[in-house]
């Protein structure tokens, strides 16, 4: 494993707080014919996953544990169930306050880590089948027919006032896209639903009225504010609206589905042991889903499961991370997708350099058109330099950390 720090073309504020740049750790493992799979673990604490140093911690302790028993991950059908050492780093013996409290309401410890592993450990079974990680995810998820071979994405639009949010509409809209998000409730100086519905009028006037808008409030508002928001937003043709209150107020989640018409998702709500508390309650019939924060491939397929039974709607996102964790979720959503669907996954504009770029080159150019091919990106996933090659990176607490049996 080695440490990574990814720079933003531009800060990007939301109602948690402004990033800045994405760091976290690039998992790499190769069998004994030679072939190589990565993990990418960037977590994002803010939004609820565990720090970096408790996400280091618990890819040391799963990387030792998967050297020291291997074969208690060979076999494929068995399901990465050897990874639960995560589980007992609630708290982490470096994690902050935040990881702790998360840890004694029950969540997921490491998500990001254990994703990390499990998608190494995924991709390295697909290359061994020589099929594409979409098609080995899809017989996993015991789908029938073809995955997808472009999935549709939404742009992510930006900007604290309307004539901002209105510029970076238009300029999304000359890159192809044709689905947009909002991020609401961003500004430092006026946090207030006004100004919100201010910033969506100007969006929707850049777009026109058949584009599809969708927002997201990173349970920005109360449970009135949201009701008085989708109650004057009724009739703008927004497709759902994200996140509205906070994650634990299951019952206003639920509520505010049955309001103005307008889709309500869920996104904070299903990290940790919230996931599962939000599907039991049926609190929301749209369901965000980062693979990375939910914990990994087994988490992310048991949930398609579950939700084709029940008629939910998925969308797959990731925590703006690089090309390896985009590879993972964009082959969930080519191998698990219906074709209408649209997934937040052009991100990768938002980012000046990626793990596989040698200098700071801009990926910007990937989803132009609304579009990304899952078999390209898997492929540029596959081609990024090994975690041993690059002793040089730039790192968080130390250079290169190798494991050795």
């Amino acid at each position: 494993m080695r440490a990574f720090a990814l720079p933003l073309v531009g800060p990007i504020p939301t109602a948690h707080g402004t990033l800045h740049a994405r760091a976290g750790f690039l998992v790499s493992v190769e069998d004994e014919t030679g072939r190589v799979a990565h993990g990418e673990a960037t977590p994002l604490a803010d939004f609820g996953t565990e720090d970096l140093p408790t996400c280091a911690a618990a890819l040391r302790r799963g990387l030792l544990a998967w050297l020291e028993d291997p074969d208690a991950f060979a076999d494929a059908s068995s399901g990465f169930d050897g990874f639960r050492v995560f589980d007992g780093l609630a708290g982490g013996e470096r994690g902050g306050a935040g990881t702790r409290a998360r840890a004694k309401a029950g969540s997921v410890a490491a998500p990001c880590a254990r994703a990390a592993l499990e998608s190494a450990w995924y991709d390295l079974n697909a290359q061994v089948e020589e099929v594409s990680l979409a098609t080995w995810l899809r017989r996993r998820a015991g789908l029938a027919g073809d995955v997808l071979g472009q999935v549709a994405v939404q742009a992510l639009v930006q900007g604290a006032e309307p004539a901002d949010v209105e510029a970076s509409a238009r300029a999304a809209m000359n890159d192809g896209f044709g689905t947009f998000k909002l991020k609401l409730a961003v500004s430092a100086t006026r946090r207030d639903v006004g100004l919100d519905l201010e910033r969506v009028a100007a969006l929707r006037a850049a777009v026109g009225p058949a584009a599809r808008v969708r927002l997201d409030a990173n349970e920005a508002w109360t449970r009135a504010e949201a009701e008085q928001a989708l109650a004057r937003l009724a009739g703008s043709g927004i497709d759902y609206v994200e996140q509205p209150v906070a994650r634990e107020a299951l019952s206003d989640l639920a509520a505010l589905g049955q309001v103005g018409g307008i889709g309500i998702a869920a996104d904070e709500a299903l990290l940790g042991d919230g996931l599962a508390r939000c599907l039991d309650a049926r609190a929301a019939s749209i369901l965000v889903v980062k693979p990375s924060a939910l914990g990994g491939v087994s988490a992310a397929l048991s949930l398609v499961e579950r939700a084709q039974g029940e008629g939910l709607r998925i969308v797959w996102s990731n925590l703006f991370e690089g090309v390896v964790g985009r590879a993972l979720a964009l082959a969930l959503a080519a191998g698990t997708s219906n074709e209408g669907e649209v997934h937040g996954l052009g991100t990768a504009g938002l980012l000046a350099a990626d793990l596989d770029e040698a200098t700071d080159t801009s990926p910007s150019g990937e989803g132009r058109g609304g579009v990304l091919a899952h078999a390209a990106l898997t492929g540029r996933a596959r081609a990024v330099p090994p975690a041993w090659s690059r002793s040089d990176a730039h790192v968080w607490d130390e250079e290169v950390w190798e494991a050795r049996a």
